[in-house]
């Protein structure tokens, strides 16, 4: 039987159960249901390739399923990389995803009118931290629009959000250097006007703290990664200018890390026998560094599916909630495997 002429009210009758039944199998209402009657009616489904119309359930249920995402720098292989795993997600879980970028407040205030034309059921925001205007995200929850936000400060409490864990992030890497008989570590900032940045400057400090080691603000610099990489090198020529010079430097995201890399070994150091070099992100390329390097591994696609999966559970119903995830140390070549000689 062709799946365009099928009705649930056919499937009813093959299944010798009740209309609401089978509506009550279609949208997932089965916990009260017995495992003999769900599998009867799923068997029929099955039988008559049965679809249902998106365009139908709307008009029953007032939603589209069709869920928004809004990417800061979707260009930013990290982010992207999210991209692929949440329309998978997306898709297994009944949803459309329409994907949008919007560098700043102005470009999501303009994506955001959009997507409430498209009449999406929600919206995902997946952004760098930065501190926007949140304006157009408050007007949301009167629309009946729900929306959850990755990386990025949450607009009330009406909204869901996932972010993750930088400062702790940042702290066991400085620990993992001073197991490793560090004690001269230094600390590549990343943009003034993130709020990773403030996070991973906390960790930084905790995690010194934590390791009996002072604070010296000489071993700070700044290595903003929106900025021209040439400044990265001169931050990392600034640091090994130093006496004594640290042994061991975190750069604000791999790329940085990466030059770091580049720029001691052109002085005729080597990594890691002279200096440890830690990344942030642990992007793709970052196996392929010689040597290859060690980073906080941040949990970008899953933050998207966590986020994607308390955007439904909130459309079925559910209260919205904040979640923090950890971050990972992966350790590669670029901090030695084994302990060196402490230097004080």
């Amino acid at each position: 039987m062709s799946s365009d002429r099928v009705t649930i009210r056919q499937i009813a009758e093959m299944s010798e159960v009740s209309v609401s039944t089978v509506s009550n199998v279609l949208n997932g209402r089965t916990l009260r249901m017995s495992a003999e009657t769900l599998e009867r009616v799923r068997g029929v489904i099955s039988t008559l390739r049965y679809r249902p119309s998106s365009i139908a359930r709307g008009l029953v249920t007032g939603r589209t399923a069709t869920i928004g995402l809004v990417v800061a720098e979707i260009e930013t292989a990290l982010f992207f990389s999210a991209v692929g795993a949440l329309e998978t997600a997306a898709r297994a879980a009944g949803y459309n995803l329409i994907v949008c970028h919007a560098r700043g407040s102005r470009d999501e205030a303009e994506v955001v009118t959009v997507l409430r034309t498209k009449g999406v059921d929600g919206i995902i925001f997946i952004a760098n931290s930065e501190a926007v205007d949140n304006t157009h995200l408050t007007e949301l929850p009167a629309a009946g629009i729900l929306a959850v936000v990755v990386n990025r400060r949450r607009p009330g409490p009406e909204f869901g959000r996932v972010t993750w864990n930088d400062r702790s992030g940042v702290a066991g890497a400085v620990e993992h250097l001073h197991d490793l008989g560090h004690r001269r570590i230094a600390l590549l900032r990343g943009p003034r006007s993130r709020d990773s940045t403030r996070e991973r400057a906390a960790g930084y400090r905790r995690g010194l703290k934590n390791v009996g080691l002072p604070y010296q603000e000489e071993y700070v610099r700044l290595a903003d990664y929106t900025a021209d990489p040439l400044t990265w090198e001169q931050a990392t020529s600034d640091l090994l200018d130093l006496d004594p010079a640290p042994t061991a430097i975190i750069a604000s995201d791999d790329s940085v890390a990466a030059v770091v890399i580049r720029t001691s070994q052109r002085r005729g150091l080597s990594v890691p026998g002279d200096l440890a070099v830690v990344g942030i992100d642990d992007q793709m390329f970052a196996t392929l560094l010689n040597p290859p390097l060690t980073t906080i591994r941040l949990p970008v696609k899953e933050a998207a599916e966590r986020a994607l999966e308390m955007l439904v559970d909130a459309i079925a119903g559910q209260s919205m909630r904040e979640v923090r995830l950890a971050t990972e140390l992966v350790v590669r070549d670029s901090s030695s495997p084994e302990p060196r000689t402490n230097v004080s």
